[in-house]
């Protein structure tokens, strides 16, 4: 069970931020086609669209953060468990 949890945290460690940072390198390389074309400014919707999406993004690097915390609190208690110990309160 050990080794689920450990390789569970490994995926979440890699795969979030490179979904993250693939995010953001799609919206750089769309918007510096733009700006190749000519088109240097955006719409308020698109403007809109954006900023409700950088929100998700930073929404799920959060909690992507609180996993790892919690992840690294159950890695360090499962030494105590096995040993007999009880869990602090």
């Amino acid at each position: 069970m050990e080794d689920v949890i450990k390789l569970f945290a490994v995926m979440m460690a890699v795969t979030m931020p490179a979904v993250i940072g693939w995010g953001i390198y799609a919206w750089i390389a769309n918007y510096s086609k733009r700006l190749k074309a000519g088109r240097s400014s955006l719409s308020s919707q698109e403007v809109e669209h954006l900023l409700t999406r950088v929100e998700e993004l930073e929404r799920g690097q959060r909690q992507v953060l609180e996993l790892a915390e919690r992840l690294d609190f159950v890695e360090r208690m499962l030494p105590s468990l096995r040993e007999g110990k009880a869990l602090p309160k």
